[in-house]
Protein backbone atom coordinates (compact mmCIF):
# COMPACT_ATOMS: atom_id res chain seq x y z
CA UNK A 1 0.00 0.00 0.00
CA UNK A 2 2.92 2.33 1.34
CA UNK A 3 4.58 0.85 -2.39
CA UNK A 4 1.47 2.30 -4.05
CA UNK A 5 0.99 5.57 -2.50
CA UNK A 6 4.78 6.22 -3.49
CA UNK A 7 4.45 5.54 -6.56
CA UNK A 8 1.39 7.48 -7.52
CA UNK A 9 2.90 10.12 -6.04
CA UNK A 10 6.58 10.04 -8.10
CA UNK A 11 3.77 9.50 -11.04
CA UNK A 12 2.55 13.24 -10.41
CA UNK A 13 5.63 14.57 -9.58
CA UNK A 14 6.93 13.54 -13.28
CA UNK A 15 3.62 14.89 -14.58
CA UNK A 16 4.09 18.36 -12.92
CA UNK A 17 7.23 18.29 -14.31
CA UNK A 18 6.65 17.58 -17.23
CA UNK A 19 3.90 20.50 -17.77
CA UNK A 20 6.42 22.90 -16.05
CA UNK A 21 9.00 21.91 -19.22
CA UNK A 22 6.06 21.99 -21.83
CA UNK A 23 5.06 25.27 -20.74
CA UNK A 24 8.92 27.09 -20.68
CA UNK A 25 9.22 24.99 -23.88
CA UNK A 26 6.19 26.47 -25.25
CA UNK A 27 6.37 30.03 -23.98
CA UNK A 28 9.92 30.79 -24.94
CA UNK A 29 9.26 29.32 -28.48
CA UNK A 30 6.62 31.84 -29.12
CA UNK A 31 8.19 34.18 -27.39
CA UNK A 32 11.48 34.40 -29.37
CA UNK A 33 8.85 33.57 -32.34
CA UNK A 34 7.34 36.77 -31.68
CA UNK A 35 10.57 38.96 -31.05
CA UNK A 36 12.42 37.99 -34.11
CA UNK A 37 9.74 37.69 -36.75
CA UNK A 38 6.26 38.91 -35.99
CA UNK A 39 7.73 42.28 -34.31
CA UNK A 40 9.41 43.07 -37.82
CA UNK A 41 5.75 42.93 -39.47
CA UNK A 42 3.38 44.93 -40.34
CA UNK A 43 0.05 45.42 -38.84
CA UNK A 44 -2.05 43.04 -37.72
CA UNK A 45 1.04 40.57 -36.62
CA UNK A 46 3.57 43.33 -35.12
CA UNK A 47 0.24 44.00 -32.25
CA UNK A 48 -0.35 40.29 -31.99
CA UNK A 49 1.13 38.78 -28.32
CA UNK A 50 1.04 35.35 -28.23
CA UNK A 51 2.02 35.45 -24.28
CA UNK A 52 -1.52 37.82 -24.05
CA UNK A 53 -3.25 35.12 -25.75
CA UNK A 54 -2.20 32.17 -23.68
CA UNK A 55 -2.49 34.44 -20.42
CA UNK A 56 -6.01 34.86 -21.14
CA UNK A 57 -6.97 31.67 -22.39
CA UNK A 58 -5.35 30.09 -19.00
CA UNK A 59 -7.94 32.66 -17.45
CA UNK A 60 -11.22 31.24 -19.20
CA UNK A 61 -10.24 27.55 -18.86
CA UNK A 62 -9.51 28.23 -15.13
CA UNK A 63 -6.06 27.23 -15.31
CA UNK A 64 -4.21 29.74 -13.43
CA UNK A 65 -0.53 28.12 -13.60
CA UNK A 66 -0.91 27.87 -17.00
CA UNK A 67 -1.30 31.64 -17.33
CA UNK A 68 1.68 32.66 -14.50
CA UNK A 69 3.94 30.47 -16.41
CA UNK A 70 3.27 32.31 -19.46
CA UNK A 71 3.38 35.42 -17.35
CA UNK A 72 6.94 34.41 -15.68
CA UNK A 73 8.73 32.75 -18.28
CA UNK A 74 7.51 34.71 -21.68
CA UNK A 75 8.13 38.30 -19.31
CA UNK A 76 11.64 37.32 -18.54
CA UNK A 77 12.37 36.62 -22.43
CA UNK A 78 10.79 40.25 -23.14
CA UNK A 79 12.73 42.06 -20.70
CA UNK A 80 15.68 40.98 -22.09
CA UNK A 81 14.91 42.24 -24.95
CA UNK A 82 12.86 45.64 -23.72
CA UNK A 83 13.81 49.07 -23.37
CA UNK A 84 11.87 49.47 -20.32
CA UNK A 85 13.51 47.86 -17.41
CA UNK A 86 14.16 44.57 -16.33
CA UNK A 87 11.00 43.17 -14.98
CA UNK A 88 8.57 45.63 -16.38
CA UNK A 89 7.07 43.14 -19.65
CA UNK A 90 6.75 40.42 -15.96
CA UNK A 91 5.14 42.95 -14.15
CA UNK A 92 2.70 43.96 -17.06
CA UNK A 93 1.97 40.61 -17.83
CA UNK A 94 0.99 39.26 -14.10
CA UNK A 95 -0.80 42.92 -13.78
CA UNK A 96 -3.12 41.52 -17.20
CA UNK A 97 -3.67 38.12 -15.68
CA UNK A 98 -5.04 39.67 -12.71
CA UNK A 99 -7.10 42.21 -14.53
CA UNK A 100 -8.35 39.16 -16.93
CA UNK A 101 -8.85 36.97 -13.70
CA UNK A 102 -11.34 39.90 -12.59
CA UNK A 103 -12.84 40.45 -15.59
CA UNK A 104 -13.87 36.73 -16.03
CA UNK A 105 -14.91 36.39 -12.50
CA UNK A 106 -17.02 39.47 -11.93
CA UNK A 107 -18.16 41.41 -15.19
CA UNK A 108 -17.52 39.25 -18.18
CA UNK A 109 -19.28 36.36 -16.88
CA UNK A 110 -20.61 34.82 -20.03
CA UNK A 111 -19.05 32.40 -22.14
CA UNK A 112 -20.70 34.06 -25.71
CA UNK A 113 -18.28 35.55 -28.61
CA UNK A 114 -18.78 38.78 -27.60
CA UNK A 115 -17.49 38.21 -24.18
CA UNK A 116 -14.72 36.32 -25.47
CA UNK A 117 -13.40 39.32 -27.84
CA UNK A 118 -14.03 42.19 -24.60
CA UNK A 119 -12.37 39.84 -22.73
CA UNK A 120 -8.82 39.24 -24.90
CA UNK A 121 -9.50 42.87 -26.13
CA UNK A 122 -9.39 44.46 -22.49
CA UNK A 123 -6.41 42.59 -21.73
CA UNK A 124 -4.43 43.39 -24.25
CA UNK A 125 -5.42 47.15 -23.81
CA UNK A 126 -4.45 46.79 -20.16
CA UNK A 127 -1.10 45.43 -20.49
CA UNK A 128 -0.26 48.06 -23.55
CA UNK A 129 -1.33 51.01 -20.78
CA UNK A 130 0.58 49.46 -17.60
CA UNK A 131 3.84 49.71 -19.98
CA UNK A 132 2.90 52.74 -20.76
CA UNK A 133 2.76 53.87 -17.00
CA UNK A 134 6.14 52.17 -16.17
CA UNK A 135 7.59 54.51 -18.84
CA UNK A 136 5.78 57.36 -17.54
CA UNK A 137 7.12 56.52 -13.95
CA UNK A 138 10.46 55.83 -14.98
CA UNK A 139 11.11 59.25 -16.78
CA UNK A 140 9.13 61.05 -13.69
CA UNK A 141 11.98 59.34 -10.54
CA UNK A 142 14.70 57.93 -13.13
CA UNK A 143 15.18 60.69 -15.42
CA UNK A 144 14.98 57.94 -18.61
CA UNK A 145 14.05 58.82 -21.69
CA UNK A 146 10.39 58.03 -22.75
CA UNK A 147 9.86 55.00 -25.10
CA UNK A 148 6.66 55.61 -26.12
CA UNK A 149 5.69 59.04 -27.54
CA UNK A 150 2.32 60.81 -28.00
CA UNK A 151 2.06 60.20 -32.11
CA UNK A 152 -1.53 59.11 -33.67
CA UNK A 153 -0.09 55.24 -33.93
CA UNK A 154 1.13 54.71 -30.55
CA UNK A 155 -2.02 56.32 -28.60
CA UNK A 156 -3.98 53.74 -31.18
CA UNK A 157 -1.97 50.96 -30.31
CA UNK A 158 -3.54 49.99 -27.34
CA UNK A 159 -7.06 49.46 -29.44
CA UNK A 160 -5.15 47.55 -32.34
CA UNK A 161 -3.70 45.48 -30.14
CA UNK A 162 -6.72 45.07 -28.13
CA UNK A 163 -9.09 44.46 -31.58
CA UNK A 164 -5.96 42.04 -32.49
CA UNK A 165 -6.17 40.05 -29.10
CA UNK A 166 -9.34 39.52 -29.22
CA UNK A 167 -10.37 38.24 -32.46
CA UNK A 168 -6.59 35.84 -31.92
CA UNK A 169 -8.10 34.55 -27.99
CA UNK A 170 -12.17 34.14 -29.73
CA UNK A 171 -10.08 31.86 -32.09
CA UNK A 172 -8.13 29.79 -30.48
CA UNK A 173 -11.29 29.04 -28.24
CA UNK A 174 -13.38 28.11 -31.50
CA UNK A 175 -10.67 26.06 -32.26
CA UNK A 176 -10.07 24.35 -29.19
CA UNK A 177 -13.55 23.74 -28.59
CA UNK A 178 -13.83 21.74 -32.31
CA UNK A 179 -10.91 20.03 -31.51
CA UNK A 180 -12.55 18.86 -28.21
CA UNK A 181 -15.85 17.97 -29.98
CA UNK A 182 -14.26 16.40 -32.67
CA UNK A 183 -12.65 13.83 -30.62
CA UNK A 184 -15.34 13.44 -28.19
CA UNK A 185 -17.13 12.14 -31.22
CA UNK A 186 -14.34 9.81 -32.10
CA UNK A 187 -14.09 8.03 -28.57
CA UNK A 188 -17.70 7.98 -28.43
CA UNK A 189 -18.25 6.05 -31.04
CA UNK A 190 -15.23 3.76 -30.26
CA UNK A 191 -17.24 3.42 -27.40
CA UNK A 192 -20.27 2.58 -28.83
CA UNK A 193 -19.03 0.84 -31.56
CA UNK A 194 -19.77 -2.94 -31.13
CA UNK A 195 -17.06 -5.07 -31.31
CA UNK A 196 -17.93 -8.67 -33.15
CA UNK A 197 -15.73 -11.87 -32.62
CA UNK A 198 -15.31 -14.73 -35.16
Amino acid sequence: MIASAWSQSLSLDATLMLNVFLVALTASASTILQVGFFSHLGFPWSTFSFPLVVVTYGVMRDRPLLSLGWSLVAGFLLDLHGFLGFGAETAALFSAFFFARFLFRRVLTDSGSGAIFLLGAATASCHRLILWSIDAVGALFRGAPLVFDLSSSMLLSPFRQGIVNGLSLLLLIRIGAAFRARFRKIFLSHETTPIAFS
